[in-house]
């Protein structure tokens, strides 16, 4: 396969590549996907609102989908959303003002308390719709090529399936499969969620570190050694946007309006710490 940098060279081709699949597909001679970016809007409520919804609510489901719903978060905040709206341009993540309208349109008539109250921030993202009814995965055994496409917002929750049934076709196709046996293990996900005990809530892991009892963004609760761990894990945040997605530090209803400074410095000074260069090699309480 041809890019625009270089070759690419390879036993079998795999295609996920989501909002550009159709793109790949073509470069294999098929004219059988087209992709329409969906773009969707939502919008998170603070965790002042979260008394108010204990469960998801959502309207009568649509051929198109389940329309805009209310949901609790596993973060302790509510989720108004999402739109879906088809464009053409398949970068346009932004959001927009007639998102906006539409989804305060549709939680009024769902929950009129709920849009009384504070709003944390507004996202978009862009789902690859095509013209077919469900996903599109199916291997080419003449050419090595296997498309996984299609995969929207449920390809979250059935991605291990996916995996499986990709394993299994790649199998019936004459691929030899063979158990690797030098996997590192998988890294530990800490729990950033608001379900089970929290670092700053955890009095014997304080009064081990006392870093898990130093709380750096006041919104989240995030502390200073939940952002060191992030820092120091096999596959730690290459920026402070990923470490915001890591943690959920400065995702909170200040934006990092109040803590973007501290956590930009204590991040720094972590990753000094995990390259081992030159630098202070401790938080400081």
């Amino acid at each position: 396969m041809h890019c625009d940098t270089a070759d690419v060279r390879a036993r079998w081709v795999i295609n996920a590549a989501g909002l550009g699949c159709d793109y790949i597909d073509q470069m294999f001679g098929y004219d059988r996907i087209h992709v329409t970016p969906r773009r969707g809007e939502l919008l998170v409520f603070d965790k002042l609102a979260r008394p108010l919804v204990n469960k998801i609510v959502l309207p009568v489901p649509t051929a198109r989908g389940k329309g805009v719903l209310i949901s609790p978060t596993i973060y302790g905040n509510i989720m108004l959303g999402p739109t879906a709206e088809n464009l053409d341009d398949r970068t346009a993540t932004g959001t927009s003002e007639a998102g906006l309208d539409f989804l305060l349109g549709k939680g009024r008539r769902l929950m009129p308390r709920l849009l009384e109250e504070e709003v944390t921030a507004s996202y978009a993202g862009l789902r690859a719709a095509i013209d077919a009814g469900d996903y599109l995965i199916e291997a080419d055994g003449e050419q090595r090529y296997l498309l996984v496409g299609g995969i929207r917002s449920t390809g979250l929750t059935s991605s291990m399936a996916i995996a499986e049934h990709v394993r299994d076709l790649l199998a019936d196709a004459g691929l030899k499969l063979t158990p690797r046996s030098d996997l590192p293990e998988p890294p530990c996900m800490p729990n950033i969620g608001e379900a089970y005990l929290r670092p700053y809530q955890d009095e014997a892991r304080i009064a081990g570190d006392p870093s898990y009892g130093r709380i750096v963004c006041f919104c989240e609760r995030v502390t200073a050694g939940e952002i060191r761990d992030a820092c120091q894990s096999p596959i730690p945040p290459p920026d402070p946007g990923g470490l915001r997605r890591r943690t959920r530090a400065m995702n909170g209803r200040c934006q990092g309006f109040f803590c973007a400074a501290e956590v930009g410095t204590l991040f720094e000074r972590c990753r000094f710490q995990a390259h081992g260069t030159s630098g202070p090699l401790e938080i400081p309480a």
